[in-house]
């Protein structure tokens, strides 16, 4: 069975019409004593054809969002971007 790893999370997502999953990176301003920095996240997201959010999770490890994903949705089917096939064009989700 595919799965989003490391090296295609950025580009991947699990497909199932009209319902998609995927990994995108966040981040949240931090206050740590007199100086404000900024918490990296990785989220697990499902949204409608439409791309409107249905739901999300956050989580501070790439690991752990991909571990989350690929429990919940990896019976999915895995497109990929990077592994675009013959045909694929500007109308495709593919292409993008």
């Amino acid at each position: 069975m595919l799965k989003i790893n490391t090296e295609n999370w950025t580009s991947a997502h699990f497909y199932s019409a009209p319902l998609r999953a995927f990994v995108s990176l966040g981040a949240a301003p931090l206050e740590l004593s007199d100086k404000l920095e900024v918490e990296i996240q990785y989220l697990v997201t499902l949204t409608d054809k439409d791309y409107q959010e249905l739901f999300q999770s956050i989580h501070l490890d790439l690991n752990e969002a991909l571990s989350l994903l690929n429990e919940k949705y990896g019976h999915w089917e895995l497109q990929d971007a990077n592994n675009k096939t013959d045909g694929d064009g500007c109308t495709s989700c593919a292409a993008h």
